[in-house]
This record gives C-alpha cells, structure tokens and sequence, in this order.
C-alpha cells in the first residue's frame, strides 16, 4: 500500500494534538525567570527557541532568549559558569541561533554565527564535535554535528559556509569502506579520513551498522537528508538533491529494530524534507510511519523518553527535539495531501 492509499487526515490531526500536549508540559518546566528547566544540568534547553517559535508560543520563547542573554552571552559567545557540558558545542549553538533567527532575536544568531564558524573545519568543511578542557575543538568530526551548524548557516544567511558542510557530507559518504551494510560516521580533523575500527580512537558509536540491534546514531541519515533538502531550497543544485537521496536511502533501508530508539527519530527530518520537494510517495510512506512512531511513544503527560534519562532535563532536551520533528513531518504531510 503506498501512502496515497491511507487516509492520513487524522494522523495529521493526532501530530498536532501530541504538540500541543508537549508544549503544555514544556511550559509547565519554565521558570520564572524564562529558564526551561534546572539550568545547573547543563544547556539542555537549547532548542527552546525553535521548538516554541513553531508553536507560536513567542513570548516563552523570548523570555528564554532573556534569560540565555543575561546567562550564557559572554563576548559574542554562549560561555559561562552555566555552559557545564562541552559535548556538542557547536551543535547546541546553531539550535539556539535558528531558533533565535525565527523570533528575530538576531544578536542571539547573526550575533553568535562567527563563533560557530571558527568551530568549521577550514579542509573538510565539518565541524568540531566537542570543547577540550582548554576550548579547542575536538579531532572528531561527525555528520549530526556537522548538518546541525550547517542549518543554522542557511538560516543566517551564509551560504558559501553551508555549502562547505555539504561538500564534507559528500565528502565523508564517498570514503566510506564498507557501505552499504556499515557507515563510519566520525572524521579525524587530524588525519581528514573516517575513524575505522584501526583506529585508536575508534569506539563502537562511531559506526552504524545497518543490521545491528543497538542503540546507535541511527540520526546520521536523517539529520543530513534534512539539511541537504534545505540547502536545495536555497540552491537548487541536483547534486544536493542526489546526496540528500542517498543519506534518507541509508535511514530507511536500515532494520527495523531502529524503531526500537530514540536516534530513528531525525529520519522523519529528511523524508519530510524529499517529500516536500519530490512528492514521491516512499517519502510520504516513511513519514506516514514515523508519524506514528512519535504518537506511540510518547507519554500521556507529553513527553518522550531519551535514551539516556537521567534527569528532566534528559527529557526536556529531546521533547523540544520532537517537537521540532512532528511539525516539519506535519507540514511536509499537509499540503501533499492537498494535491492527492
């Protein structure tokens, strides 16, 4: 059965109440002071802004805005006695900064934009995936915290930029030693080639396996496929569209035991996005899946759980994540049912 086949108006309907229901509990995590959450568990909340700017929830999404200008802002930079976790740093920022584009609150994204590019790596195009202890970034390179900043250039304006991150994800995808059954997803800025199991940095996350069932950055696909479509709206080269093809073709052909973990959920992100610009219907039956996988698992209350949860703001993080998901997979749902 393809996708024109169902009858999807109510799983549209359903994908609207689930955001409803996770912004309400969002909301009922915000401070007084605009602060989403216990801001001494580190900078879970970084896609508040894009996540309530969706919704239309502007003025909770301003008042964090504040709150990250009076906390986090040092110099041009989101730094700061708060800014505890050094995992992803330049990924956390450029959710912050689309998010801040979308309100127009643009000191907090054409403001911060030069401070992620110096994380871009000036030969591969990637970016830094962590802060060391004296604030460089890392050797590993990967291809979530590559495509995150690469739409948080497209947002602000920097094409030559985010056309240097596609180039590392073309870059990355034709090096790979083992495809289609294993995709090595980090890169050594040091030595500009995948991290492989010869490696000694090499652990176990850094590569997916296409047939394993196990927690793994089953993100890789989707998250690519996405920025890849948005670099094509903006520049519409057929190169885009073809390497776009090939990350989402990577996502859907894996087992289905991903459905199994939280990381499937970035997959519905590049459907939504071929959709959008293809129409052709394995897209939409992707979507279609992935639309109910989020209803499945979500809680009553709203939330989702992540994989690792240790605390709330664990679930902050990644119920603003979703959030953002369901609506882009909403609104590539909607007006394709229009033209069937």
């Amino acid at each position: 059965m393809t996708g024109a086949d169902h009858a999807p108006m109510d799983l549209i309907d359903e994908i609207e109440a689930a955001c409803r229901r996770a912004t309400r509990w969002v909301l009922a995590q915000q401070r007084p002071s605009g602060v989403i959450g216990d801001p001494a568990l580190g900078f879970k909340y970084y896609r508040g802004p894009w996540a309530l700017a969706l919704m239309g929830e502007v003025g909770p999404a301003l008042a964090l805005c504040d709150w990250i200008r009076e906390h986090l802002l040092r110099d041009g930079r989101l730094d700061g006695e708060l800014r505890i976790l050094r995992d992803g740093w330049a990924y956390r920022d450029s959710a912050l900064i689309v998010g801040a584009q979308m309100l127009g609150q643009y000191d907090l994204s054409h403001g911060l934009v030069g401070s992620l590019c110096s994380w871009q790596d000036p030969v591969s195009g990637a970016f830094a995936n962590d802060a060391t202890s004296e604030g460089r970034g890392s050797d590993e390179m990967d291809i979530p915290y590559a495509a995150g900043p690469g739409l948080a250039l497209l947002a602000t304006g920097r094409l030559a930029e985010a056309r240097r991150v596609a180039a590392f994800l073309d870059t990355i995808y034709a090096t790979q030693p083992a495809m289609p059954d294993r995709f090595y997803c980090f890169w050594s800025r040091q030595e500009q080639r995948p991290i492989v199991e010869s490696d000694p940095s090499f652990e176990q996350r850094f590569v997916v396996d296409q047939h394993a069932d196990r927690m793994q950055r089953w993100t890789i696909g989707g998250i690519a496929a996405g920025f890849l479509g948005r670099l094509y709206l903006a520049d519409p080269q057929p190169g885009y569209l073809d390497l776009a093809r090939k990350y989402q073709g990577f996502s859907m052909a894996a087992t289905d035991a991903q459905f199994k973990y939280p990381s499937v959920c970035k997959s519905s992100w590049g459907a939504a996005l071929l959709y959008q610009i293809t129409g052709e219907d394995p897209y939409l039956d992707w979507l279609m899946r992935m639309g109910q996988w989020y209803l499945d698992t979500q809680d009553e209350d709203g939330w989702w759980h992540p994989w690792v949860e240790q605390t709330t703001a664990d679930v902050i993080e990644i119920t603003l994540e979703f959030i953002m998901h369901l609506r882009v997979l909403g609104g590539a749902l909607a007006p394709g049912l229009r033209k069937r």
